[in-house]
Protein backbone atom coordinates (compact mmCIF):
# COMPACT_ATOMS: atom_id res chain seq x y z
CA UNK A 1 0.00 0.00 0.00
CA UNK A 2 1.26 3.64 -1.25
CA UNK A 3 0.50 6.38 1.14
CA UNK A 4 1.04 10.33 -0.25
CA UNK A 5 0.73 13.81 0.18
CA UNK A 6 -0.83 15.37 -2.60
CA UNK A 7 -1.10 18.84 -0.93
CA UNK A 8 -1.04 20.43 3.15
CA UNK A 9 -4.54 18.94 3.61
CA UNK A 10 -5.31 15.95 0.90
CA UNK A 11 -3.67 12.64 1.07
CA UNK A 12 -3.49 9.48 -1.63
CA UNK A 13 -3.71 6.26 -0.89
CA UNK A 14 -3.01 3.28 -3.47
CA UNK A 15 -3.03 -0.15 -2.62
CA UNK A 16 -2.29 -3.25 -5.01
CA UNK A 17 -5.03 -6.46 -4.44
CA UNK A 18 -6.74 -8.09 -8.03
CA UNK A 19 -10.01 -8.11 -7.79
CA UNK A 20 -10.48 -11.39 -6.40
CA UNK A 21 -8.59 -10.22 -3.37
CA UNK A 22 -11.06 -7.15 -2.96
CA UNK A 23 -14.29 -9.23 -3.30
CA UNK A 24 -12.84 -11.81 -0.50
CA UNK A 25 -11.72 -9.31 1.71
CA UNK A 26 -15.42 -7.20 0.89
CA UNK A 27 -17.42 -10.87 1.49
CA UNK A 28 -15.36 -10.85 5.08
CA UNK A 29 -16.65 -7.31 5.96
CA UNK A 30 -19.60 -6.51 7.69
CA UNK A 31 -20.59 -3.21 5.81
CA UNK A 32 -19.38 -5.25 2.63
CA UNK A 33 -16.08 -2.98 1.54
CA UNK A 34 -13.00 -2.14 3.22
CA UNK A 35 -12.07 0.55 5.31
CA UNK A 36 -9.20 3.09 5.37
CA UNK A 37 -7.58 4.12 8.38
CA UNK A 38 -5.15 7.26 9.11
CA UNK A 39 -3.11 7.33 11.98
CA UNK A 40 -0.81 10.39 13.10
CA UNK A 41 2.74 9.41 13.56
CA UNK A 42 2.31 5.55 13.96
CA UNK A 43 -1.07 2.95 13.50
CA UNK A 44 -1.86 2.46 17.10
CA UNK A 45 -5.18 3.74 18.97
CA UNK A 46 -7.30 5.89 17.53
CA UNK A 47 -7.09 6.89 14.16
CA UNK A 48 -7.32 10.74 12.73
CA UNK A 49 -9.53 9.63 10.15
CA UNK A 50 -11.69 6.51 9.00
CA UNK A 51 -12.76 5.69 5.39
CA UNK A 52 -15.30 3.51 3.96
CA UNK A 53 -13.88 2.91 0.98
CA UNK A 54 -15.92 1.48 -2.56
CA UNK A 55 -16.23 -1.88 -2.95
CA UNK A 56 -13.87 -2.00 -6.63
CA UNK A 57 -11.32 0.64 -5.38
CA UNK A 58 -8.18 0.50 -5.53
CA UNK A 59 -6.99 4.28 -4.43
CA UNK A 60 -8.54 7.02 -2.52
CA UNK A 61 -7.85 11.06 -1.65
CA UNK A 62 -8.56 11.46 2.25
CA UNK A 63 -8.73 15.47 3.67
CA UNK A 64 -7.07 15.44 6.74
CA UNK A 65 -6.52 19.27 6.10
CA UNK A 66 -3.32 19.45 8.49
CA UNK A 67 -0.51 19.95 7.12
CA UNK A 68 3.36 19.66 8.34
CA UNK A 69 2.36 16.21 10.18
CA UNK A 70 3.61 12.65 9.56
CA UNK A 71 0.52 10.01 8.49
CA UNK A 72 0.67 6.43 8.16
CA UNK A 73 -2.59 4.17 6.71
CA UNK A 74 -3.99 1.27 7.67
CA UNK A 75 -6.97 -0.96 5.28
CA UNK A 76 -8.72 -3.25 6.94
CA UNK A 77 -12.40 -4.35 7.62
CA UNK A 78 -14.59 -4.89 10.49
CA UNK A 79 -15.15 -8.64 10.88
CA UNK A 80 -19.04 -9.66 10.36
CA UNK A 81 -18.92 -11.71 13.21
CA UNK A 82 -18.33 -9.43 16.58
CA UNK A 83 -17.31 -6.37 14.37
CA UNK A 84 -13.50 -6.87 15.46
CA UNK A 85 -11.25 -4.52 13.11
CA UNK A 86 -8.83 -6.86 10.70
CA UNK A 87 -6.12 -5.17 10.02
CA UNK A 88 -4.75 -5.99 5.90
CA UNK A 89 -2.29 -4.05 4.83
CA UNK A 90 -0.43 -0.84 6.65
CA UNK A 91 1.97 1.94 4.73
CA UNK A 92 4.79 3.60 5.38
CA UNK A 93 4.56 6.97 6.80
CA UNK A 94 4.39 10.23 4.61
CA UNK A 95 4.73 13.99 5.57
CA UNK A 96 2.19 16.90 4.26
CA UNK A 97 3.97 19.66 3.37
CA UNK A 98 3.85 23.08 5.14
CA UNK A 99 0.53 24.70 4.97
CA UNK A 100 2.30 27.87 5.39
CA UNK A 101 3.16 31.12 2.86
CA UNK A 102 6.10 30.15 0.69
CA UNK A 103 9.15 32.73 0.80
CA UNK A 104 9.36 32.84 -3.15
CA UNK A 105 6.53 35.41 -4.07
CA UNK A 106 6.61 35.07 -7.91
CA UNK A 107 3.28 34.12 -9.14
CA UNK A 108 2.38 32.03 -12.34
CA UNK A 109 -1.13 30.92 -13.45
CA UNK A 110 -1.93 28.07 -15.59
CA UNK A 111 -4.65 29.06 -17.83
CA UNK A 112 -6.32 27.73 -20.78
CA UNK A 113 -6.98 29.51 -24.00
CA UNK A 114 -9.70 31.73 -24.19
CA UNK A 115 -10.36 31.05 -27.75
CA UNK A 116 -10.52 26.98 -27.01
CA UNK A 117 -14.24 26.33 -27.69
CA UNK A 118 -16.03 24.65 -24.13
CA UNK A 119 -17.55 21.83 -26.23
CA UNK A 120 -13.82 21.00 -27.63
CA UNK A 121 -12.43 21.45 -23.98
CA UNK A 122 -15.11 19.12 -22.83
CA UNK A 123 -14.05 16.36 -25.62
CA UNK A 124 -10.77 16.65 -24.74
CA UNK A 125 -11.49 16.02 -20.69
CA UNK A 126 -14.53 12.67 -21.97
CA UNK A 127 -11.22 11.74 -23.82
CA UNK A 128 -8.88 11.74 -20.91
CA UNK A 129 -10.66 10.04 -18.31
CA UNK A 130 -11.18 6.98 -20.79
CA UNK A 131 -7.83 6.41 -21.24
CA UNK A 132 -6.58 7.43 -17.79
CA UNK A 133 -7.34 4.73 -15.10
CA UNK A 134 -6.74 6.50 -12.01
CA UNK A 135 -8.93 9.43 -13.45
CA UNK A 136 -12.02 6.85 -14.55
CA UNK A 137 -11.38 5.25 -10.68
CA UNK A 138 -12.16 9.16 -9.51
CA UNK A 139 -14.90 9.40 -11.48
CA UNK A 140 -16.48 6.33 -9.94
CA UNK A 141 -15.84 7.73 -6.28
CA UNK A 142 -17.70 10.39 -7.01
CA UNK A 143 -20.60 8.44 -8.34
CA UNK A 144 -20.08 7.31 -4.84
CA UNK A 145 -20.42 10.31 -2.98
CA UNK A 146 -23.71 11.27 -4.84
CA UNK A 147 -22.87 12.26 -8.51
CA UNK A 148 -25.39 9.65 -9.87
CA UNK A 149 -25.14 11.30 -13.32
CA UNK A 150 -21.69 10.20 -14.40
CA UNK A 151 -21.47 7.17 -16.37
CA UNK A 152 -20.03 3.98 -15.00
CA UNK A 153 -17.07 1.92 -15.75
CA UNK A 154 -18.40 0.62 -18.63
CA UNK A 155 -19.95 3.32 -20.48
CA UNK A 156 -16.54 5.35 -19.65
CA UNK A 157 -14.63 2.49 -21.56
CA UNK A 158 -16.83 2.12 -24.82
CA UNK A 159 -17.22 6.24 -24.96
CA UNK A 160 -20.56 5.50 -24.82
CA UNK A 161 -22.09 8.44 -22.62
CA UNK A 162 -26.06 9.50 -22.47
CA UNK A 163 -26.39 13.82 -23.24
CA UNK A 164 -27.18 13.79 -19.23
CA UNK A 165 -24.01 12.30 -18.22
CA UNK A 166 -21.71 14.34 -20.74
CA UNK A 167 -23.42 17.75 -18.83
CA UNK A 168 -22.86 15.97 -15.46
CA UNK A 169 -19.33 15.86 -16.99
CA UNK A 170 -19.68 19.61 -18.03
CA UNK A 171 -20.66 20.54 -14.37
CA UNK A 172 -17.58 18.70 -13.54
CA UNK A 173 -15.15 20.83 -15.57
CA UNK A 174 -16.35 24.11 -14.30
CA UNK A 175 -16.29 23.29 -10.53
CA UNK A 176 -13.25 23.91 -8.81
CA UNK A 177 -14.20 22.29 -5.76
CA UNK A 178 -14.48 18.79 -7.03
CA UNK A 179 -11.69 19.04 -9.47
CA UNK A 180 -9.68 19.03 -6.60
CA UNK A 181 -11.12 15.50 -5.80
CA UNK A 182 -11.47 13.76 -9.84
CA UNK A 183 -8.14 15.30 -10.70
CA UNK A 184 -6.12 14.14 -7.52
CA UNK A 185 -2.32 14.97 -8.13
CA UNK A 186 -2.81 15.72 -11.74
CA UNK A 187 -3.01 19.22 -13.11
CA UNK A 188 -6.02 19.71 -15.20
CA UNK A 189 -4.54 22.15 -17.18
CA UNK A 190 -1.64 19.50 -17.90
CA UNK A 191 -4.17 17.14 -18.78
CA UNK A 192 -6.05 19.00 -21.18
CA UNK A 193 -2.91 20.08 -22.37
CA UNK A 194 -1.35 16.72 -23.56
CA UNK A 195 -4.81 16.57 -25.17
CA UNK A 196 -4.61 19.51 -27.24
CA UNK A 197 -1.10 19.23 -28.83
CA UNK A 198 -2.13 15.75 -29.71
CA UNK A 199 -5.06 16.72 -31.66
CA UNK A 200 -4.72 20.83 -32.26
CA UNK A 201 -2.46 21.94 -35.16
CA UNK A 202 -3.43 25.26 -34.35
CA UNK A 203 -1.52 28.46 -32.58
CA UNK A 204 -3.22 27.49 -30.04
CA UNK A 205 -1.57 24.24 -29.50
CA UNK A 206 1.79 26.47 -29.86
CA UNK A 207 1.17 27.15 -26.41
CA UNK A 208 0.64 24.19 -24.95
CA UNK A 209 4.34 23.74 -26.15
CA UNK A 210 7.27 21.79 -23.72
CA UNK A 211 10.30 23.27 -22.26
CA UNK A 212 13.43 21.93 -22.32
CA UNK A 213 13.74 18.79 -19.71
CA UNK A 214 10.79 19.72 -18.17
CA UNK A 215 6.67 19.59 -18.93
CA UNK A 216 5.71 23.31 -19.34
CA UNK A 217 2.46 24.65 -17.73
CA UNK A 218 -0.33 26.75 -19.87
CA UNK A 219 1.25 29.98 -19.90
CA UNK A 220 -0.41 32.18 -22.05
CA UNK A 221 -4.18 33.66 -21.27
CA UNK A 222 -4.39 34.72 -24.93
CA UNK A 223 -3.40 31.24 -26.28
CA UNK A 224 -2.31 31.66 -30.17
CA UNK A 225 -4.65 34.68 -30.90
CA UNK A 226 -2.57 36.89 -32.81
CA UNK A 227 -0.88 39.57 -30.59
CA UNK A 228 -0.65 43.29 -31.33
CA UNK A 229 2.68 44.90 -32.00
CA UNK A 230 4.56 46.68 -29.83
CA UNK A 231 4.59 46.80 -26.11
CA UNK A 232 1.20 46.60 -24.77
CA UNK A 233 -0.20 45.61 -20.94
CA UNK A 234 -4.11 44.39 -19.66
CA UNK A 235 -4.99 43.61 -16.40
CA UNK A 236 -7.94 43.21 -14.16
CA UNK A 237 -9.39 41.87 -10.81
CA UNK A 238 -12.06 39.05 -9.17
CA UNK A 239 -13.52 38.40 -6.22
CA UNK A 240 -13.63 34.53 -5.04
CA UNK A 241 -15.31 34.19 -1.74
CA UNK A 242 -15.01 30.32 -0.22
CA UNK A 243 -15.39 28.65 2.89
CA UNK A 244 -16.51 25.51 4.99
CA UNK A 245 -18.46 24.59 7.49
CA UNK A 246 -20.48 21.84 8.90
CA UNK A 247 -22.78 20.35 5.70
CA UNK A 248 -25.94 20.63 7.69
CA UNK A 249 -25.61 24.33 8.98
CA UNK A 250 -27.73 27.05 7.42
CA UNK A 251 -25.45 29.57 5.64
CA UNK A 252 -26.42 32.62 4.19
CA UNK A 253 -24.40 35.77 2.37
CA UNK A 254 -26.04 39.07 2.77
CA UNK A 255 -29.03 37.59 4.22
CA UNK A 256 -29.28 34.76 0.98
CA UNK A 257 -29.42 31.25 2.53
CA UNK A 258 -27.26 29.32 0.06
CA UNK A 259 -26.59 25.80 -1.11
CA UNK A 260 -23.53 24.14 0.74
CA UNK A 261 -21.73 21.06 -1.12
CA UNK A 262 -21.87 17.54 0.34
CA UNK A 263 -18.30 18.28 2.46
CA UNK A 264 -19.78 21.83 3.67
CA UNK A 265 -18.00 23.54 1.47
CA UNK A 266 -19.16 26.60 -0.57
CA UNK A 267 -17.32 29.47 -3.61
CA UNK A 268 -18.49 32.23 -5.29
CA UNK A 269 -16.79 34.08 -8.16
CA UNK A 270 -17.87 37.63 -8.68
CA UNK A 271 -15.92 40.31 -10.80
CA UNK A 272 -14.24 43.26 -8.77
CA UNK A 273 -15.52 46.92 -10.55
CA UNK A 274 -13.85 49.78 -8.94
CA UNK A 275 -16.04 50.67 -5.27
CA UNK A 276 -16.69 49.87 -2.36
CA UNK A 277 -18.18 45.96 -1.75
CA UNK A 278 -19.81 44.61 1.49
CA UNK A 279 -21.14 40.88 1.90
CA UNK A 280 -22.28 39.51 5.34
CA UNK A 281 -21.66 35.97 5.71
CA UNK A 282 -22.99 33.84 9.03
CA UNK A 283 -23.56 30.24 9.63
CA UNK A 284 -25.98 28.70 12.27
CA UNK A 285 -26.10 25.06 13.41
CA UNK A 286 -28.39 22.90 12.22
CA UNK A 287 -29.87 22.70 16.10
CA UNK A 288 -29.47 26.59 15.90
CA UNK A 289 -27.71 26.33 19.04
CA UNK A 290 -24.58 28.28 17.80
CA UNK A 291 -23.88 31.20 15.44
CA UNK A 292 -21.12 32.53 13.68
CA UNK A 293 -20.66 35.74 11.28
CA UNK A 294 -18.08 37.63 9.01
CA UNK A 295 -17.92 41.12 8.06
CA UNK A 296 -16.31 40.55 4.10
CA UNK A 297 -15.63 44.16 2.73
CA UNK A 298 -13.57 45.01 -0.14
CA UNK A 299 -12.62 47.71 -2.31
CA UNK A 300 -11.41 48.18 -5.44
CA UNK A 301 -9.55 51.62 -6.51
CA UNK A 302 -7.67 51.47 -9.98
CA UNK A 303 -5.88 53.60 -11.40
CA UNK A 304 -4.18 53.36 -14.69
CA UNK A 305 -0.57 55.45 -16.02
CA UNK A 306 -0.46 55.07 -19.77
CA UNK A 307 -2.92 52.93 -22.51
CA UNK A 308 -4.27 49.99 -19.93
CA UNK A 309 -6.61 47.75 -21.52
CA UNK A 310 -8.87 45.69 -19.35
CA UNK A 311 -8.13 41.96 -19.48
CA UNK A 312 -10.43 39.16 -20.85
CA UNK A 313 -13.13 38.47 -18.40
CA UNK A 314 -16.00 35.50 -17.76
CA UNK A 315 -18.88 37.83 -19.02
CA UNK A 316 -21.30 35.90 -16.92
CA UNK A 317 -19.52 37.25 -14.13
CA UNK A 318 -21.55 39.63 -11.85
CA UNK A 319 -20.02 42.23 -8.97
CA UNK A 320 -20.11 41.41 -5.52
CA UNK A 321 -23.67 42.26 -4.45
CA UNK A 322 -26.49 40.50 -2.56
CA UNK A 323 -28.41 40.11 -4.91
CA UNK A 324 -25.90 38.01 -7.43
CA UNK A 325 -25.25 35.57 -4.85
CA UNK A 326 -27.60 32.61 -6.13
Amino acid sequence: MLLSARDPHWLYVHWDFTREQLRDYSRRSAEGHLVLRIYIETAVGEPFAEVHVHPESRNWFVHVGRGGTRFVAELGYYAKAGGRWTGISVSAATFTPPDALSSDTSVHFATIPIEVPFDQLLAVVKAAVAENVPLAEAIQQLRAQGYAGLPNLAQIATARWTPEQERALADLVSMDQVRRVWIGSLEITELIRRKLVQGISSGAAAQFSLSAGAVASVSSPFGGAERRKGFWFNVNAELIIYGATDPQAKVTIGGREIKLRPDGSFSFRFALPDGQHELPVAAISADQTDGRAAELKFSRCTEYRGEVGAHPQDPLLKPPRVEAVD
